[in-house]
């Protein structure tokens, strides 16, 4: 039987569920997510395996109109994934028009095959969504599917239809592999997430997070990590510590939790945190931070 294998970009408009779709595929919470908008930040390849094929998903952040370089330096991560792709898997919000619109003039812009997924079917009613589906099928996909990647619905379907479109290829990585990204960039995802879930109005978007230590321990001594939260002002500072440090103690109880689910193991977690004055807008601060540079600003 011919092995197939290749680079899938899962792209789309902010906050129509790539990432849980990835984590669907994966049957892993590799990605994070949450109901905020463009929680996504840089590009994470998430790897699935079985007998006949392997599909290699480039998660990518939601395509934006930028504001400043952060902005510029996501809106760059998703483009070049598909400069990077043998398949395209482009998801729509089915129960959000601008998002519908986006996908009705995005196929023609790319030349390699391409799945339109239409999530959140659940969203629509079943009497209308054959329709919803016929509205794209002259506009040049290859396949339109329906899922409820919260559900599990139209998933395994959707993971079929794009193994079947990947080149004929041995294994671009080793079968095990989940992912190619270090156990510290899903600790700081995992921090992250949980800022997210936490904090409110603008200051988890001017969170960053470095993990500055990761040391496992011998015996059953848990494994130690520290790791700094950036934010861009002193007032987001005292908001994320909290009165008498209630909130990072709660946000670090939280991130804890996950890391330990994730890593097996027990884990003794020290946040800190320190501003990194308008860090979203100065190259020097992204690239310390692991960003991509925009390259017009490189």
């Amino acid at each position: 039987m011919t092995f197939r294998a290749g680079f899938v970009a899962i792209v789309g408009l902010s906050n129509v569920g790539k990432s849980t779709l990835l984590n669907a595929f994966l049957g892993e919470r590799l990605a994070a997510v949450t109901p905020r908008a463009q929680t996504t930040q840089r590009r994470l390849l998430g790897i699935y395996s079985d007998g006949a094929s392997q599909a290699v998903f480039i998660d990518t952040p939601g395509l934006l109109e930028p504001r400043y370089t952060l902005h510029r330096s996501m809106r760059e991560e998703a483009l070049a994934a598909l400069d990077d792709a043998d398949l395209v898997l482009a998801v729509a919000d089915a129960g959000f028009e601008p998002s519908l619109d986006w996908a009705g003039g995005f196929a023609r812009a790319v030349r390699v095959p391409k799945i339109l997924c239409l999530n959140k079917i659940d969203r629509v009613e079943a009497s209308t969504r054959e329709g919803l589906r016929a509205r794209f099928t002259s506009g040049g996909w290859d396949e339109i599917r329906g899922t409820c990647a919260t559900e599990g619905e139209g998933v395994p379907e959707l993971l079929e239809a794009l193994s079947a479109r990947l080149p004929e290829s041995p294994p671009l990585y080793p079968l095990d592999d989940l992912s190619d990204a270090p156990v510290r960039y899903f600790v700081a995802e995992m921090i992250r997430e949980t800022c997210l879930e936490e904090l409110e109005d603008e200051v988890p978007y001017a969170v960053a997070i470095r993990v500055e230590e990761f040391r496992e321990r011998e015996g059953d001594r848990p494994t130690y990590i520290e790791a700094l939260i950036h934010v861009e002002k002193e007032s987001q500072k005292g908001i994320v510590v909290g009165a008498g440090g209630r909130t990072i103690r709660k946000l670090g109880i939280r991130s804890r939790r996950k890391i330990e689910r994730f890593l097996g193991q027990r884990v003794y977690l020290r946040l800190r945190v320190k501003v990194l004055p308008n860090w979203r807008k100065k190259t020097h601060h992204l690239r310390v931070l692991g960003f991509r540079v925009p390259a017009q600003e490189n």
